[in-house]
């Protein structure tokens, strides 16, 4: 696909994504060039959402010990960090990041962090965004490593980035690496393609940013980038648009909204039904043909996107999904009991306490997840599943 110079592509997505209602607007129009200078503290935040504050955020600093040591962040609880894509918002009603922290808290006990870093994302600047990309990403590192000293075990992070959000979760991952850190996972879904073509001199999202790297490709060739980028690269219903249903809504009213950000925004909407429904969304490896999203040789199934990605598997791998809710082909009505594991009481810092908890501690939290694992009564088809999520994901 041959796309546009960056400038004109700047000016036409400019164009498309404020004239569509599924898009966050939190700045005037202008040029595309042309934007503000970053406060770092106040255009990028952290809020935190736990069992204890489902709806309502509390802020956390980078370096601020006594802030972190009042809130009720959970040191023996996973953490899932997540990163909007341009023009939305943390806080937007219907938006990736409301919806993916209500079904991580649905699913059990976790720490999630939503970086609300929607002042850098506003439309019309994307361009800008773009170039701010690296100082988003080492901030977010500068944050994971400042946990991280203060005894948070870096097995436990869980990076998950939606559009330009997925390649900043590439730059934080990055640069952990050169403070000796190496995250477990990252999650991208669908990937900003924009500025980030094959020739691009834009550094992306590359399989060397974690342990495990899994995308989700659904608007390949408009929105989203379609070039394999991870460990394992999905692409439901061959990871272009339209996705199912998108033709089907109303277009007429919204026709914007649905060629632009529809296919787009289903990476996140996947992802998230996942989070509820791991093997919801069943996968078969296969070797692509000349034109990315047609399998040429089906592989093997027992593979699955989203929440239930087993860390070991490589390649690229296809499947269909329905056209409306539930979108996996395996999804059940029902939410299958929680797969979080079960870990010991919080472990709380004191205010400017920098040690780590105690190797007692967390003897006692394996032995307590091991009896969780012998005594948990789940669906039966999800057991065994369960057990390898959240072991995968913690080690």
């Amino acid at each position: 696909m041959v796309l546009p110079a960056a400038s004109t592509l700047c000016n036409v997505f400019t164009f498309l994504l404020a004239g569509s209602p599924i898009f966050y607007s939190a700045a005037p129009r202008g040029s595309c060039s042309t934007c503000c200078a970053i406060k770092e503290r106040e255009d990028i935040k952290f809020m935190l959402y736990t069992s204890r504050n489902r709806n309502s955020a509390q802020l956390l600093h980078l370096s601020d010990d006594a802030r972190l040591a009042q809130s009720n962040f959970n040191f023996n609880y996973p953490l899932a960090i997540y990163l909007h894509g341009f023009s939305e918002s943390a806080t937007g009603e219907r938006q990736s990041s409301q919806e993916l922290k209500d079904a991580f808290l649905r699913r059990g006990n976790y720490n999630v962090i939503l970086i609300d870093w929607s002042a850098m994302t506003a439309v019309p600047w994307y361009s800008n965004a773009v170039e701010n990309l690296p100082v988003s990403g080492r901030y977010l590192a500068r944050f994971l490593r400042f946990l991280v000293d203060k005894g948070y075990p870096a097995k436990y992070i869980h990076l998950i980035g939606f559009s330009l959000g997925a390649e900043v979760a590439g730059f934080a991952g990055k640069q952990l690496q050169e403070w000796s850190i190496k995250l477990p996972r990252i999650t991208a879904l669908d990937p900003a393609l924009p500025l980030f073509e094959g020739n691009s001199s834009n550094r992306r999202l590359s399989p060397s940013d974690a342990r495990f790297v899994d995308v989700i490709h659904t608007d390949g060739g408009l929105l989203g980038n379609p070039a394999p980028m991870g460990h394992a690269d999905f692409y439901p219903n061959g990871g272009r648009p339209l996705q199912p249903g998108c033709a089907k809504q109303n277009i007429a009213n919204n026709w914007l909204g649905i060629i632009v950000g529809c296919s787009h925004q289903r990476a996140w909407e996947y992802f998230v039904e996942s989070i509820a429904q791991p093997r919801g969304f069943p996968a078969q490896r296969c070797e692509p043909s000349e034109m990315f999203g047609i399998c040429r040789e089906p592989g093997g199934g027992g593979v699955y996107m989203g929440m239930g990605a087993d860390p070991r598997i490589r390649g690229k791998f296809y499947l269909d999904t329905n056209d409306a809710k539930p979108f996996g082909r395996s999804s059940r009505p029902r939410a299958i009991v929680s797969l979080a594991p079960r870990l010991p009481i919080a472990y709380k810092l004191r205010p400017n306490a920098t040690r780590q908890p105690s190797v007692s501690r967390w003897a006692i939290g394996q032995k307590e997840q091991q009896q969780y694992d012998e005594e948990v009564d789940v669906d039966e088809d999800n057991n065994a599943l369960s057990n390898n999520i959240d072991r995968f994901s913690l080690t």
